[in-house]
């Protein structure tokens, strides 16, 4: 029944585009067109001047066929619902309330598709009252007509809003917080046009943190903490309602769901999969994102607090919430295996000291996940821009289950914080949306709404098995190629099948080792993304003999002063200045404004060779540019140029030394590597220099 009546929708959606709205109740609607990256097919792009959004309501955004569509709060404290459509890049945002609900961004609504196509949503106060609130389109997936709020009293003070609907019992639920701050549910049997109240989920005396998801059928996960981090040492733990009643994660039945105001369920009766020790202080977990993978098997994100100050303290903050990490838990049908995965800096600010820039899962794909962090997320070392510290968004991804996590930034070196990611997907692409603005509390911000499109790659397999070996070194100024190389290189086996290894070198510059170099004797391409290093004559020779055997090379942004060191050298080491211009063949002659982003264009027509699969249109790197001037051999095949405060040159190439094909590109800053336009230009080059 559902499948039809989503076709019987689907078929007239167009026909509602196309129509001209009029907006009705306290809808007020205002098209803008994004200002950033208008150019660049993969953004990002700025969807809303004014947002923001809490953690603890799902869903915050839905993604349909071409269209997002996504909840905020503004900082004057209105709820509003913004459309952002990604085949025209324009968005229209709706106003839902304006002046009855003061700034707070835990008041921001949740969105639910129902069944016939209409888009239902529900918010509340935060605690100021006992009204959900809640409203539905008037036309199938059309944002820009609602009906008029509605609202149902409920036992006690609310916040929160969590939107399911079960196909097997035809029913809506809304989870939220309520009564003695525990969660409770309501239910609706015409998909949101009227609610009543359900039953009581926990009753006990804390404060517990629900993070909630649904397989659409018949079942709802729920993780849970005992309380508030700041009055509890949280444990976590797993469970699912169906058929109205509760149970632990290997299907124990605890007991039945509450259907009235009473309830004899707690947190503890379900499954513990993260033991933070109730009675000592320290590695305080948090929930944070919940979702089920393609068998239906759970996996979930949540953060620990290592440094936190004394339970129920609210003056010395200072003491504490400057260590949180990461945590990724997953149920593998018999037992719950979690693991930490990423340094998360430090708290957002004093007072909630366990506020971290949050970590969320995508939806489809358990070996993807996207979180906010100002640190470095594997060495814990403090992000840094002008001195000070800034939260980036990056993205994460394995081979498989109980693989390492690799991570690559979507943004970095900005000059105000990005945090609390929303990742979307279908089968074609992911859609990633982040806050970037000023945070100071929950009822005081200033936040941007930023969004971002990846397709999903292609799956080629490689011609025998080739190696691929990266050399790297890291250093503040070489543009984070241990997170982004690793990255790279666990993608092409992934995806491509390469063999592929990263060695990444150690000790200071004028005197640099290349760990096990002798193993790229058997390797088939070498890639370089080295800063002004010395090596020793033997490693040394080593590159030169492959380059000597007549195999290519592929250098990346700081290979072009790979070898070129200032300094004078440690005895033993040697520096090589002559690789540049002999083998990449150019000279480095300096960097446009280290500030200013380069515009990337095509120097040949794209769709043939190692332009195949570009898109047509510019994009923009958020490097600057390298200046070559006029050093480049005039037998070089330029493929693309880069332009940036008035100057302009060649930024990828190809050319040949010897009988070594090389592939060099200037580009390679953090955020390239997960732009699709750079690493599907870095694929193409790698299947041309082992051609």
């Amino acid at each position: 029944m559902i499948d039809s009546i989503f076709a019987m929708v689907a078929s007239r959606y167009w026909f509602y585009c196309t129509l001209a709205f009029v907006i009705t109740g306290a809808s007020l609607s205002s098209a803008q067109q994004p200002t950033a990256s208008q150019s660049d097919p993969y953004g990002p792009f700025l969807l809303s001047e004014d947002g923001s959004w809490c953690w603890f309501q799902d869903e915050r955004a839905l993604l349909i066929e071409d269209k997002v569509i996504f909840t905020g709060v503004t900082s004057a404290g209105h709820n509003t619902v913004t459309e952002w459509d990604l085949s025209t890049k324009q968005t229209t945002t709706q106003v839902l309330t304006e002046g009855t609900l003061p700034p707070d961004d835990h008041n921001v609504a949740a969105l639910m598709l129902r069944p016939d196509g209409k888009i239902l949503t529900t918010y509340s106060g935060h605690s100021i009252d006992s009204l959900v609130r809640y409203r539905s389109t008037n036309r199938p997936f059309d944002i820009r007509s609602w009906e008029e709020e509605s609202v149902v009293a409920t036992n006690g003070r609310v916040c929160y809003s969590n939107l399911y609907y079960l196909e097997d019992e035809d029913l809506t639920y809304n989870f939220f917080r309520g009564n003695e701050n525990n969660p409770h549910y309501l239910v609706s049997k015409d998909y949101g046009d009227s609610w009543e109240f359900g039953g009581r989920l926990f009753e006990f005396a804390g404060r517990s943190y629900l993070k909630y998801v649904s397989d659409g059928k018949s079942r709802i996960h729920f993780i849970t903490t005992d309380g508030h981090p700041r009055h509890f040492n949280n444990n976590i733990y797993h469970g699912y309602l169906e058929n109205g009643n509760a149970y632990r994660s290997d299907g124990t039945l605890v007991r039945p769901l509450s259907t009235n105001e009473k309830s004899s369920l707690q947190p503890s009766d379900f499954t513990l999969v993260y033991d933070g020790d109730l009675q000592t202080r320290t590695d305080v977990a948090w929930t944070s994102d919940i979702q089920l993978d393609e068998r239906g098997m759970p996996f979930f994100v949540f953060s620990v607090t290592k440094d936190p100050i004394t339970r129920g303290e609210t003056r010395n903050t200072s003491l504490g919430g400057f260590d949180h990490r990461y945590h990724y838990a997953e149920w593998n049908g018999r037992e719950w295996i979690a693991a930490e995965v990423a340094h998360a800096g430090s708290r957002l600010y004093p007072g909630e000291n366990e506020y971290t820039g949050l970590i969320t899962l995508h939806p489809r794909n358990a070996s993807v996940f996207y979180f906010s962090s100002d640190v470095h997320p594997v060495s814990g070392e403090p992000l840094l821009v002008n001195g000070e510290r800034r939260y980036e968004i990056f993205r994460a991804e394995r081979r498989e289950a109980g693989e390492p996590w690799y991570f690559s930034p979507i943004t970095f070196g900005s000059s105000e914080d990005n945090i609390r990611p929303i990742v979307l997907a279908d089968s074609e692409k992911e859609v990633v949306l982040w806050l970037s603005g000023r945070y100071t509390t929950y009822r005081d911000y200033q936040l941007k709404v930023y969004g971002k499109i990846l397709p999903n790659p292609e799956t080629t397999p490689a011609p025998q098995q080739k190696k691929i070996t990266f050399l790297i070194s890291k250093d503040p100024d070489n543009y984070e190629a241990d997170l982004t190389i690793p990255y790279f290189s666990m993608k092409l086996a992934k995806e491509n099948g390469y063999q592929t290894e990263v060695i990444l070198g150690e000790g200071e510059r004028t005197a640099f080792h290349l760990p096990d170099l002798e193993r790229i004797q058997d390797s088939d391409l070498l890639v370089f993304f080295l800063r002004r290093v010395a090596l020793s004559p033997e490693q040394l020779g080593l590159i030169r003999n492959h380059l000597q055997a007549g195999k290519p090379v592929l250098g990346i942004r700081t290979a072009n002063h790979a070898f070129s060191v200032r300094e004078e050298t440690a005895p033993g080491y040697e520096d090589w200045w002559a690789f540049v211009p002999e083998v990449l063949g150019h000279e480095n002659m300096g960097y446009g404004p280290a500030t200013v982003k380069t515009t990337v264009a095509f120097a040949k027509k794209p769709g043939k060779r190692l332009l195949e699969g570009l898109k047509a249109q510019p994009w923009t790197s958020d490097g600057n540019l390298y200046l070559i001037g006029n050093s480049l051999d005039p037998k070089a095949n330029i493929l693309l140029n880069g332009n940036s405060s008035g100057q302009s040159n060649a930024i990828a190439y190809t050319r040949k030394y010897g009988k070594s094909r090389v592939f060099y590109t200037s580009l390679g800053y953090p955020t390239d590597f997960t732009h699709p336009q750079f690493l599907h230009l870095l694929k193409n080059a790698i299947r041309w220099t082992l051609d």
